[in-house]
């Protein structure tokens, strides 16, 4: 069953932020993430928001956890993140099986 991994935070350092993006889309094509939404103008109806927001499908729970967690982007991609960005918030939300 699909898992979502949602992220939202504030871009602080956009020099920076600018390596981010092609390296995360890059591991996302090898790693069965879809990236399904990516706003920094999203409108928020009810409480605060972030600058900016994405929501990625994975196939499974242990594939999103995998990737997260994997040395790869660890270590080569998620810096350019940290470093560029504050106020970060990550959930996993899964999925719903419709019925046929």
């Amino acid at each position: 069953m699909s898992v979502y991994f949602v992220i939202s935070y504030d871009i602080v350092d956009f020099e920076e932020f600018r390596k981010y993006p092609p390296k995360v889309w890059d591991f996302l094509q090898v790693n069965e993430g879809e990236l399904l939404a990516s706003d920094t103008d999203a409108e928020a109806i009810e409480g605060g928001r972030r600058m900016m927001h994405a929501i990625i499908r994975f196939p499974t729970r242990e594939k999103v956890l995998a990737c997260f967690n994997s040395v790869e982007y660890q270590n080569e991609i998620k810096p350019h993140r940290h470093n560029s960005t504050t106020n970060t918030q990550v959930v996993l939300v899964q999925g719903i099986e419709q019925a046929a």
